[in-house]
């Protein structure tokens, strides 16, 4: 069931939620091994209205200046304008001689939801991660509303694995999403310990935020002007995949400067 929470959300929504969930672990060990002073870990299934919502869990390990820590959380919110996806986790773990130190969450959620009519989208999108941190997020059309599962392949894949070192990088992208059933997913994990130098800190995140654009945005500015025409008349012709194959047919042509120019905002 969604709920009573999820279902107010599809009313005038563009893009509405149909069922959604996962799971979260969060685990930190302090102490001698085989004889710790703390070991806690928590395993948490949640369904669409906590996704929803977001919901975020952390689990502390403290003695003296010694301690392991485990943090995650994770929210999908949908907006009239859009949407924003999250996923993030972190931890540490500070040992001593006679005190070892581990820490580790895991998040893995998805989310369905309908689109009804076709939908152009900016996503302004970062993801890092640094230690022993991964980070996924992959959004994907299911088949048509009503429809069996056809998958077409990910608008968005994008994602890291970290080795001590921190890798970091943001961006924008200009995505058509047709009408039908889509899924998001996002994955992220860590793992924190005090035996190597550079793995005593590990975090992994990515959000990506969605805003919708009129259909004849073809750089995604929110405003279709004579820019967006410049730059279909730049790729006109065959151009599978280009921004300024706003119905994606596959060719940039007439069709295509029609939607500009029935947006037109300047």
């Amino acid at each position: 069931m969604l709920g009573f929470a999820a279902l107010t959300l599809t009313l005038g929504m563009p893009m509405t939620p149909l069922a959604g969930g996962g799971s979260m672990y969060v685990f930190a060990e302090l102490g001698p091994s085989g004889n710790p002073v703390c070991h806690d870990a928590r395993s948490t299934d949640f369904m669409l209205a906590a996704l929803l919502e977001g919901l975020g869990d952390e689990i502390l390990c403290i003695d003296g200046a010694t301690d392991a820590t485990s943090f995650a959380d994770t929210k999908i919110e949908l907006r009239e304008d859009g949407l924003t996806a999250a996923v993030n986790g972190w931890g540490e773990a500070i040992g001593s001689e006679t005190y070892a130190a581990f820490s580790r969450h895991d998040i893995q959620a998805s989310m369905d939801v309908a689109v009804v009519a076709p939908l152009r989208t900016r996503i302004d999108w970062f993801y890092f991660a640094v230690g022993l941190g991964a980070v996924h997020i992959d959004i994907h059309r299911l088949g048509d509303l009503g429809g069996p599962d056809e998958p077409s392949p990910p608008i968005v894949d994008r994602g890291t694995s970290s080795y001590i070192d921190l890798i970091m990088e943001d961006g924008v992208d200009v995505l058509r999403m047709p009408a039908g059933r889509w899924r998001i997913s996002m994955w992220t994990t860590h793992q924190a310990l005090d035996t190597k130098p550079g793995f005593t800190h590990s975090f992994a995140r990515t959000t990506h935020t969605a805003t919708f654009v009129p259909l004849g945005d073809a750089d995604g500015s929110g405003t279709v002007d004579v820019t967006d025409l410049l730059l279909l008349l730049e790729q006109y012709g065959n151009c599978d995949g280009c921004m300024g194959d706003l119905d994606g047919s596959g060719t940039v042509d007439v069709n295509d400067i029609l939607q500009v120019l029935s947006d037109w905002s300047a």
